[in-house]
């Protein structure tokens, strides 16, 4: 089953979304399907869709928590609404 997950992190900015972006590299994200980012007064919202939650789990452990202390960046509290996706509906652009 697909899982997304929308961690909402109040200390960090789309600046600091761009930059853990440059240290993730080029290499595809194996089991990502979609992602969305953007700031509300909540701060950084990064909305991802996974083929599993497997797969964002290992993501996280591999590379996004190295690319953050590669960039220096402290995400702070971080807070997090998981969701099993019945329907993935995407529009073809």
């Amino acid at each position: 089953m697909s899982y997304a997950t929308i961690p909402v992190a109040p200390e960090l900015t789309v600046a600091d979304y761009y930059t853990i972006g440059e240290h993730l590299g080029v290499d595809p994200v194996d089991g990502l399907l979609s992602e969305v980012a953007g700031a509300a007064n909540a701060g950084l919202h990064v909305i991802s869709v996974w083929d599993s939650k497997e797969h964002h789990d290992r993501f996280v452990a591999d590379r996004l928590v190295p690319a953050f202390q590669l960039a220096g960046i402290e995400p702070g509290e971080l807070r997090f609404t998981d969701v099993d996706v019945d329907r993935i509906y995407q529009r073809d652009c």
